[in-house]
């Protein structure tokens, strides 16, 4: 449900996606499906997001911004 539904976004939805997580400690089962479905939305877009995680995890500390296919930590935020 959650792959398809990022799959029909554009990049600049997707990061707003991830930057409205940024900050949110909650946890259920379904944030985790929500985010696991993100993380390899960023996979298939093919992404170089090693500046907030990997594979296994990713780091909602900080906002970020897409440069050249690039997610970077948005320093002005």
């Amino acid at each position: 449900m959650y792959k398809q539904h990022f799959s029909k976004m554009s990049n600049e939805e997707l990061i707003d996606v991830f930057n409205c997580e940024v900050g949110n400690s909650g946890w259920t089962s379904s944030r985790a499906s929500y985010l696991a479905a993100l993380g390899e939305e960023f996979e298939n877009r093919n992404y170089d997001y090693s500046d907030i995680g990997d594979t296994g995890r990713l780091s909602f500390k900080n906002k970020v911004k897409l440069i050249f296919n690039k997610i970077i930590v948005d320093e002005t935020n």
